[in-house]
């Protein structure tokens, strides 16, 4: 954990397919929904996957380009390579706080179960899903997903559990009742931790 963040409890990052592949900045609607969640003893992490600082920055992408490129990266991912190249820097960043809080768009939770994290990371890690497109769920010490009721994509590729909100896949981070559900879930996460760290 670095110095400057030592009062850091929680910290929070995105966890996503990445449209641009040479960036990894988050995109406005990323950083309005990740500032919605800010406060005291909370961390946000303001890179997406990733989270290298030399790929920093975003540009948009047009929507079919950004879909071929989210659908190969969830068939790469697969591949032992992945985990190799990109543990270290998801180790590096979830060394910055004693808890991180993920959350995972689209495939982004096909992304962290192929990175096999180490068990002692995993334990201090809690993902909130939304949309999720993943064969299962990582390991990790808490999980919410949650999947739009017009959301086919998410409907399709992933059977595991979900909570139902309005909406479809392209909807999430717009929308006030999934913002609520996250920051439930973010304070339920944040008590739990503080309780384990006092006992």
């Amino acid at each position: 954990m670095r110095p400057d963040d030592a009062g850091t409890a929680l910290q929070i990052a995105f966890m996503t397919g990445r449209s641009d592949p040479a960036r990894c900045g988050l995109s406005p609607q990323q950083s309005a929904f990740l500032a919605a969640l800010g406060g005291p003893g909370r961390r946000l992490h303001r890179l997406n996957f990733p989270y290298l600082a030399a790929l920093d920055g975003h540009r948009p992408v047009a929507l079919p380009l950004a879909a071929w490129r989210n659908a190969w990266q969830y068939l790469s991912s697969r591949r032992p390579a992945f985990a190799r190249r990109h543990r270290d820097a998801v180790l590096r960043m979830l060394d910055e706080a004693p808890h991180t809080v993920l959350l995972a768009g689209s495939c982004g939770l096909e992304l962290l179960a192929n990175l096999r994290l180490p068990p002692a990371y995993s334990r201090r890690l809690s993902v909130f899903a939304y949309g999720p497109v993943a064969r299962g769920a990582p390991d990790c010490r808490r999980l919410l997903c949650v999947r739009g009721r017009r959301d086919g994509i998410s409907l399709r590729g992933f059977r595991g559990r979900a909570e139902t909100v309005e909406g479809g896949h392209m909807d999430y981070l717009r929308s006030d009742e999934v913002r609520a559900l996250c920051e439930r879930f973010v304070q339920r996460v944040a008590d739990a931790e503080a309780t384990c760290a006092s006992t």
